[in-house]
């Protein structure tokens, strides 16, 4: 068999090898981990095999082999070398409790040696500091010690894939790409400085993990149960190394991103080392785009949605240094598509939406640019004025120790406010009026407090660099990166305060925790919960709406009390329950609670802590006691139409994604009585048409009348047989599956369901809408909430029906012809209007011309028009001047507006409308500015 050179022959002769071996070949995981919140992306082979690799799962077999598509962020301000990605291939074999050491190294010797026909003088491997057994392996397969070299945690120990998980230490294969002239000899002290991990002419290719403990949240590490082989050779990097190129954007994996890359761009490869940068840069970005996208990643600005808007970003800077304008990642992601779809079909199926999704990113980042750079340049052009007012300001501060924190923040503001006049100082201005009302705002603030802003924020360097208060403000209140405003910063002479920036960026995480944190959220609300020996509240739920049960604890204001009485709201925690406790966007149950000597009326159930259940009630007569044997019954109406809504939301999943395209993944939702919302990721908003075809696919499989099943089983199995889970959510082994239609809809749900989808009765779609960058929201109605929205919509339109007194029928026909008289007749009085001012200018322009120095010019006021209606008149004057400047004003609501325009001729003489504004401006204590033949001032005076 020849030697595999291409990418889809290294990748098809490993899987083929491993096959040989008793290998089970599986597809590869999506990009973005099911079930695990402790991992951003899938960044190994092995991540779709934690559970396998822990033991809470069976494998389908002992021996698995894999192709992964895998990414990582450590690596994007590296990537536009020679070796370094954010999305790779990683071909692996993996061994759960089967075979170890021994075999791993002898196959990966084998495949590497005799099918991909690596020189065995040119491999060396390492091993961790301490494990004489790998290296014993190595030496029993024929490696001279000398090959052989040993390293700590840094380089050989891999794992956990995420903040936890299987991990353990490792033996690396590394190819040598030098001169064998240059290989010093056994003995010779240069080996102490040359050699895998130490020299650049070394490349990793194939790791193999030896994968024995599990690393918990603390750093814990426990041996498994049994040992396992975690394996991975990078195929980018094998490519180059097969293929004699120096590069991994040289292989054939990325050439014909590059060819096009070149043609987008004008620049040849190998022109100079900045262009092949940027070219990498940019083939490399939108080929992960593509894959992101393709898996369901949208751009945000967080998580996997900030990693993706960030590599989008970085290649749109790096195609700028190339000149490149408009869309062209695009292009770029095209190729991706049509070189990688066959190993890889989801982007082929997702294609249409990976294009949209980076055509929108391309588009805002291109505004974001436009605006920050000219905010930015801006800023940078006026430091010696931001400094000098500031150095004036600190000169004069507050009396702090004679002030009130109120009369402290007043005085404060007081000082800021003549800033907010200065076009150079406005920004500032307004993030230090922010910062001390943000300052002021903290419970424990005092005058010492506002003090500190104060200084701390004037005594920042305003004259010699880019502030951390000023990049925070780019980036959160206009989308600029950090990046682009430390490289455009940097060709101005100027450095960034990023540590300031991060201090900024850590103070509002802060707030957000602070303002989201709820019920239980502190230390000393999960004290009360641990104190109660409690590990799990039963749920009882899915087989009954009533139970006899005791009451276990009773909690008042974060502590136990031992009886409630009438009139009291207290928390209480029952034995078992048949009470559903809100999560997954399903609202907790309602209901009663009866004991021997009182009643409560259950409010609200949720899950404060752990596995326990609280239960929110008022005590409606005689009182509960800690120790009660109690009846409990759910609120049946009220569970039965979350029911409705939850088996909804589960068909309305399913049909969006046979709308709108596979890429649509639920984030977010609620499930209460009286209506559904639904968040799915998607970037434009839905057609009249997609919004339609959704809800008649969703009362298709209401009318008929499917069954829902539900079904206890394995995560592994469940995600092996198509269940979609939703990121971000942990699971346990065992899970809960709703299945409905034979798999058009299944899912990993553990809340409450219809019996049957004939039960919802009707859906109605309500609304939809953006609730952010690639998120879009509908709201729903079903059974007897979907009964009140049909009665609501037909008696508005019995009622417009007797406004206008026609027949429903006749109601669009009579609004069309009464829409288009109000349009008739607002024309009518804007002509009239246009008509009144244009009368009074022309009269201006033959008695009011003045002649200033030779230049005819007109001055005008006209009370009460606004900034467009001053824009007519001003177009009006000048057209009948023909030489000249026009000068027109108004005031509305006490607010001054002034346009200045200056004729074609006259501005190739120097005059500017720019500068007239300027000066006005100031007289009215306000700012403006413009072209120099139209400018616009406002003023407050």
């Amino acid at each position: 068999m020849p030697t595999p050179r291409t990418g889809d022959e290294i990748r098809e002769a490993f899987l083929r090898y491993f096959e040989g071996q008793d290998h089970l070949r599986m597809p590869a995981a999506s990009l973005i981990p099911a079930g695990d919140p402790t991992l951003l992306l899938t960044n190994a082979g092995m991540t779709q095999f934690k559970a396998y690799f822990s033991g809470e799962s069976t494998p389908p077999h002992p021996r698995i082999t894999t192709a992964q598509k895998s990414f990582r962020t450590t690596d994007i301000d590296e990537v536009g070398d020679a070796t370094h990605l954010t999305m790779f291939e990683m071909l692996g074999n993996f061994s759960f409790g089967d075979y170890f050491k021994a075999e791993a190294c002898e196959w990966g010797l084998e495949i590497m040696e005799k099918v991909f026909g690596f020189a065995r003088e040119r491999l060396y491997a390492t091993v961790y500091e301490d494990d004489d057994e790998a290296e014993q392996v190595w030496l029993d397969l024929g490696f001279p010690p000398e090959r052989i070299y040993r390293f700590g945690d840094d380089e050989n120990w891999w794992g956990p894939a995420g903040a936890e998980g299987p991990c353990g230490p490792c033996s690396e294969l590394h190819y040598y790409s030098g001169s064998m002239d240059d290989v010093p000899p056994p003995g010779d002290p240069a080996r102490e400085t040359w050699g895998p991990n130490l020299t650049d002419d070394f490349v990793e290719i194939y790791n193999m993990v030896f994968t024995q403990f599990y690393r918990d949240l603390d750093g814990n590490d426990t041996p498994l149960p049994k040992n396992n082989i975690d394996t991975g050779l990078g195929l980018e990097r094998a490519a180059a190394a097969l293929q004699g190129v120096s590069s991994v954007y040289e292989t054939d994996l990325f050439l014909p991103l590059i060819v096009k890359a070149e043609a987008l761009s004008g620049k040849e490869w190998g022109e100079s080392p900045e262009a092949d940068r940027a070219l990498g840069v940019i083939a490399e970005h939108a080929r992960s785009a593509a894959f992101l996208i393709g898996d369901g990643v949208v751009p945000g600005n967080t998580g996997r949605g900030y990693v993706l808007r960030r590599i989008v970003r970085r290649a749109m800077r790096f195609g700028f240094q190339l000149d490149l304008e408009g869309r062209f990642l695009g292009e770029l992601a095209g190729v991706a598509i049509d070189t990688m779809g066959h190993a890889y079909p989801e982007l082929v199926q997702n294609r249409p939406f990976i294009m949209r999704v980076l055509q929108i990113e391309e588009e805002k980042f291109s505004e974001t640019v436009a605006v920050g750079s000219r905010m930015l340049v801006y800023l940078v052009e006026h430091r010696a004025e931001i400094a000098e007012a500031f150095r004036a300001l600190s000169a004069s501060p507050p009396a702090w120790d004679e002030l009130s924190t109120g009369e402290a923040l007043i005085e404060a503001r007081r000082r800021v406010e003549p800033l907010f006049r200065d076009a150079h100082l406005n920004i500032q201005a307004t993030l230090l009026d922010r910062l001390l009302r943000e300052t002021a705002a903290e419970p424990d603030a005092t005058t010492g407090t506002l003090a500190r802003t104060w200084s701390k924020f004037l005594g920042a360097d305003w004259e010699h660099g880019i502030t951390g208060y000023e990049s925070f403000l780019l980036y959160d209140t206009y989308g600029f990166p950090l990046e682009v405003t430390r490289e455009i910063a940097g060709e101005h002479g100027l450095v960034v305060d990023e540590a300031g920036y991060e201090e900024q960026m850590e103070a509002q995480r802060q707030r957000g925790r602070a303002s989201a944190q709820g019920f239980g959220g502190d230390a000393a609300g999960r004290r009360v919960y641990e104190g109660l020996g409690i590990d799990e509240t039963p749920f009882l739920g899915y087989e009954t709406l009533a139970a006899d049960t005791v009451v276990l604890a009773l909690i008042k204001d974060g502590e136990t009390v031992q009886t409630a009485g009438e009139g009291e709201e207290v928390e209480v925690i029952l034995r078992e329950t048949p009470f559903y406790a809100e999560k997954g966007g399903q609202e907790g149950d309602e209901g009663v609670i009866e004991g021997p000597e009182g009643r409560a009326d259950v409010l609200a159930t949720h899950n404060p802590y752990a596995a326990i259940n609280a239960h929110r009630v008022l005590v409606t007569a005689g009182e509960l006691k800690a120790g009660d044997s109690v009846r409990v019954e759910v609120d049946e109406d009220r569970r039965e139409r979350i029911k409705r809504n939850h088996t909804a939301t589960h068909l309305l999943h399913s049909a969006l994604r046979e709308v709108l395209g596979k890429h649509v993944r639920q984030a977010g939702s609620l499930v209460a009585p009286d209506r559904l919302r639904f968040d799915f990721t998607h970037v434009s908003a839905m057609t009249p048409e997609e919004v339609r075809k959704a809800e008649d696919a969703v009362n298709d499989k209401i009318r008929a009348n499917l069954e829902v099943e539900v079904r206890w089983t394995t995560q592994t199995k469940a995600l092996e047989e198509g269940a979609i889970a939703f990121f971000g959510d942990k699971y346990e082994n065992d899970v809960r599956t709703i299945n409905i239609g034979d798999h058009w809809s299944f899912e990993l749900c553990g809340g409450t369901h219809m019996s049957a989808t004939g039960g919802i009765g009707a859906f109605f779609i309500t609304a939809e809408f953006s609730i952010g960058s690639g998120l879009r929201r509908i709201e729903a109605q079903t059974g007897k909430g979907a009964e009140a929205y049909l009665r609501e919509r037909f008696g508005l339109l019995e009622r417009l029906s007797g406004r206008l007194r026609v027949p429903v029928a006749e109601l669009g026909t009579r609004l069309e012809a009464q829409i288009t008289e109000l349009e008739e007749a607002r024309r009518t009085v804007a002509r009239l209007e246009r008509e009144a001012l244009l009368g009074g200018s022309a009269q201006t322009a033959t008695e009011q011309v003045q002649d200033v120095d030779g230049v005819r010019l007109i001055v005008d006021v006209k009370q009460g028009a606004n900034a467009k209606a001053l824009r007519d008149v001003g177009d009006h004057l000048r057209d009948r001047l023909g030489s000249g400047i026009v000068v027109v004003g108004s005031v509305v609501d006490d607010r001054p507006t002034v346009i200045a325009m200056v004729t074609k001729d006259l501005v190739a003489q120097g005059y500017s409308a720019g500068d007239i504004v300027r000066e006005v401006a100031k007289r009215m204590g306000g700012g403006g500015g413009g072209r120099a033949d139209v400018a616009q001032a406002g003023g407050r005076d």
